[in-house]
């Protein structure tokens, strides 16, 4: 089994052709983009790929290039992820838990856990895993077997960095309310270091997001209606439409436990929604979740 650099799309590979296709695209000089970081010579014989840069000044060069690192691999693996890079792809921007999806998803962590060793991959099989289990059988007990090791793993760590919140937004529902509201809030605290950080503004939002659920499966429906006065606006600002949607319908359901029945019009608000925007799968898990909490 081998290690994880799996193809040709690593800054272990010399950057220098990808360097100029993106330095001639943006019209710059050799002059200009060496200027205060090395000497013009030097850059030029690492575009060459005759000298290869140090990681820091190829950090900096990048970033007189406007270039963030993501955006450079991606563009020398000519215009896609690797697969490592795939796999957290998918992992970071999956929307929610459809069954076929999961499994298709699982199968792709597993090959490539077939051929390299892993531990962020090996978390997210198992994530997955843990997924479809509770999915098919709705036991938690079950399926946190599968999320433990991920968390005694992060749970050591003294600070978290993006990789390993985005790990415990997927996990924190497999424990009990007490401590997934816990996990969360640690998880919120621990991004306000990334503040101005473009890509955690969608992992932010997606904590807060659920942690109204949290909240709802802990029956702090009064909690749960005070971050949603919140986190209704923002989903409005951020054009989150079908976010928007179920959180108009958890404010009905929390509205309904809190005593007010007025809430069922939020429900039919939001599936309403869903309807108009022909997110048909989302509307069915939404209406399992509703009836989970009112019978």
């Amino acid at each position: 089994m081998k290690n994880s650099t799996d193809q040709p799309l690593s800054l272990d590979y010399l950057p220098g052709k990808t360097l100029r296709k993106i330095r001639e695209s943006k019209g710059y000089t050799q002059k200009y983009v060496a200027q205060g970081i090395i000497k013009q010579s030097t850059y030029s014989k690492i575009e060459r790929e005759e000298a290869e840069p140090a990681a820091s000044k190829l950090f900096t060069i990048l970033d007189r290039l406007e270039m963030s690192v993501g955006e450079f691999l991606f563009i020398q693996g000519d215009y896609a992820h690797s697969k490592k890079g795939a796999i957290l792809y998918s992992f970071v921007n999956q929307k929610y838990n459809a069954p076929d999806e999961l499994e298709k998803l699982k199968k792709e962590a597993e090959d490539y856990l077939t051929e390299f060793e892993d531990t962020v991959v090996k978390d997210i099989q198992s994530i997955y895993e843990s997924l479809i289990v509770f999915g098919r059988t709705h036991d938690i007990k079950l399926a946190r077997k599968y999320v433990q090791p991920v968390w005694d793993r992060i749970e050591a760590f003294d600070e978290w960095q993006l990789t390993e919140i985005y790990l415990v937004n997927n996990i924190m529902f497999f424990f009990s309310a007490d401590s997934a509201i816990y996990i969360s809030s640690r998880a919120i605290e621990q991004l306000k270091k990334y503040k101005g950080f473009n890509d955690s503004s969608k992992l932010r939002y997606n904590l807060k997001f659920n942690l109204v659920y949290l909240f709802m499966d802990s029956q702090k429906y009064e909690e749960a209606l005070s971050a949603l006065e919140n986190l209704i606006p923002y989903t409005k600002e951020l054009k989150k439409h079908d976010m928007l949607a179920v959180c108009y319908a958890r404010k009905g359901v929390s509205m309904i436990k809190s005593g007010d029945e007025s809430g069922e019009d939020w429900i039919d608000k939001g599936l309403n929604m869903l309807d108009i925007i022909e997110e048909n799968e989302l509307k069915e898990l939404l209406k399992e979740e509703i009836k989970s909490f009112i019978n």
